[in-house]
C-alpha cells in the first residue's frame, strides 16, 4: 500500500550518500547469498578511479570485513532503469566471507542477506519484494505516487539501489542481539525453494511483507501443515501476488487483471484475496487487509491493541489486564471478521472452521466500515503448526521497537518466540 515515509527516508538516505562520501549509490547482483557464493558489487562514485576501502557492516554499523577497490563514476546504461536495472559495471567481485547468517550492508545503505550455513531453529524473512516495490530509483516504483509522470511501472528490477526496510530494520537490529537463539535469514525469493525453510522450527515474518509469489505461499502453507510454526509481525501481509523474471532479476506486478499478459489466471498479479486466484490470505494466516485498514488516520481506535485475552501465555511475566492498550501506532493493519454487535465485547467469527482461532487484542482502523486490526492465534488443523499474527506493519518499526510500549512489545515478542519454539509450552494455548 502507499507509504510516503518509506520513499522520503530512502530519498534522504541517497542524498546523504551522494553528499557525504565518495559513493553516490550502488547495489549488489542479488539479494541473498550463501557463504562462498560469488557477489558482485556495483558502486557509482563521485570521482574516477579513486582508491577506497569498502566495508561490509552489520546493521549496527560495525565493520565485519573490508576491501580495497577503486571507485569510479558510472551512468545508468539501460533504458527504463527501474525495470531493466542500472547497468553499472561491477566495482568489486568477491566470494561471500564466512559470516553468520544475517542482514548486512556495504557502507550504510546497500543491503544484502547471508543465508544460514550452520544449524538454526528460527528463520527471519527479509522483505526484499516489498522494498523493491516501493523503491523509485531509476524513476519509477510499483506505485503512481512516487513514479515519474505519476505512472507506475509493472516490472521493477532488483538490480538498482534499494534501501533497508522502514518497517523492520529496528527489529532486525534487535533480534540479531538475542544470542540465545540460533537464527538464520532469507529473503522473499528464497521462499520459492522449500529446501530453504524445511529445517526451521519457526519462521518469523517482520515488518511489511506485502508481495508474495504463489510458490512462496504454497511453501509457507506446507511449512505450517507439517507442524512448523510462524510468528507474523507484519501488516498488509500477502496482499499482492507477484512473479519473477526467468533470471530472478525483476519482479512483476501489473496490479490489474486485464493488463497482465500472462494466460494462467492463477498467476495474475492482483490482490491475493481476489476470488479469481482461489487462494485466500485469510485462510492461510487468519487475517487480511480486506478486513484491515489504516491505523494512523482518523478512526475510533486506540493507536494500539485493546487486550481481550490477558490470561494468554503470550503475556507471561507481564502485568496485562483486560482492555489494557498495548500502544503501537500503525500505518497498516490486517483485520479479521469481527462482530462488534455485542457491546462492549467483540466476537471473532471463524468462517473457515479453524481448529484454534483466538483473538488476543484488536484496534479499530480507517478504510471502510468495521475495518480493524486483529491480533490472533491460529491453528488450522489439530496437527498443523501454530501461527501468531500481530497484523501490524509497525510492530517491528520504530513505533513498536522504540516506541512508548517498546519494553512490553519486546517482552511479548520474546514470549511468543519461546512459546513457538517449545512443544511443551505450546500446550498452554489449548
Amino acid at each position: 500500500m502507499k507509504n510516503e515515509k518509506m520513499t522520503i527516508i530512502y530519498s534522504v538516505a541517497l542524498c546523504l550518500l551522494a553528499s557525504c562520501g565518495p559513493i553516490v549509490d550502488g547495489y549488489t547482483d542479488k539479494i541473498s547469498y550463501r557463504v562462498g557464493d560469488s557477489l558482485k558489487l556495483y558502486l557509482n562514485g563521485r570521482s574516477t578511479n579513486e582508491e577506497f576501502e569498502v566495508a561490509i557492516n552489520d546493521l549496527q554499523g560495525n565493520p565485519v570485513k573490508t576491501y580495497n577497490t577503486k571507485i569510479f563514476s558510472q551512468k545508468m546504461s539501460n533504458d527504463k532503469p527501474y525495470t531493466n536495472g542500472f547497468g553499472y559495471s561491477p566495482t568489486l567481485e568477491i566470494a561471500v566471507p564466512n559470516l553468520r547468517s544475517g542482514v548486512y550492508t556495504f557502507g550504510e545503505e546497500i543491503p544484502f542477506v547471508v543465508r544460514p550455513s550452520e544449524p538454526f531453529d528460527i528463520l527471519v524473512l527479509y522483505s526484499s519484494n516489498t522494498e523493491n516495490a516501493y523503491a523509485n530509483s531509476g524513476g519509477k516504483s510499483l506505485y503512481d505516487y512516487n513514479s515519474s509522470s505519476d505512472v507506475a511501472a509493472p516490472i521493477v528490477s532488483f538490480q538498482r539501489p534499494i534501501g533497508l526496510p522502514v518497517h523492520s530494520t529496528e527489529f532486525l537490529i534487535w533480534i540479531a542481539n538475542q544470542k540465545q537463539y540460533k537464527i538464520g535469514y532469507i529473503c522473499d525469493q528464497d521462499m520459492d525453494d522449500y529446501e530453504n525453510i524445511e529445517n526451521a522450527k519457526l519462521l518469523i515474518i517482520p515488518g511489511h511483507s506485502e508481495y508474495w509469489t504463489r510458490k512462496a505461499r504454497i511453501n509457507f502453507d506446507r511449512f505450517i501443515d507439517e507442524g512448523k510454526n510462524a510468528l507474523i509481525l507484519s501488516g498488509n501481509t500477502m496482499w499482492w501476488q507477484v512473479r519473477y523474471s526467468s533470471d530472478g532479476s525483476k519482479m512483476i506486478c501489473y496490479k490489474d487483471f486485464e493488463s497482465d499478459p500472462i494466460g494462467d489466471i492463477l498467476l495474475k498479479t492482483i490482490n491475493w484475496p481476489d476470488t479469481l486466484l482461489h487462494y485466500s490470505t485469510l485462510e492461510s494466516i487468519g487475517v487480511d487487509f480486506n478486513y484491515g485498514g489504516y491505523g494512523k488516520k482518523s478512526d475510533d481506535g486506540w493507536d494500539g491493541f485493546k487486550i481481550v485475552k490477558p490470561e494468554s501465555p503470550i503475556f507471561k511475566g507481564l502485568d496485562i489486564k483486560m482492555h489494557d492498550i498495548l500502544w503501537v501506532k500503525t500505518h497498516e493493519y490486517d483485520g479479521a471478521d469481527l462482530d462488534f454487535s455485542v457491546k462492549p465485547g467483540v466476537i471473532l467469527n471463524n468462517p473457515y472452521g479453524f481448529y484454534k482461532y483466538d483473538l488476543i487484542g484488536y484496534d479499530l482502523a480507517s478504510r471502510k466500515p468495521n475495518s480493524n486490526a486483529a491480533w490472533v492465534v491460529l491453528q488450522r488443523e489439530p496437527g498443523s503448526g501454530l501461527i501468531l499474527n500481530t497484523s501490524s506493519t509497525d510492530w517491528c518499526a520504530e513505533a513498536g521497537m522504540e516506541g512508548r510500549d517498546s519494553d512490553t512489545i519486546k517482552a511479548v515478542t520474546l514470549n511468543m518466540i519461546d512459546l513457538l519454539l517449545s512443544e511443551a509450552d505450546q500446550k498452554a494455548f489449548n
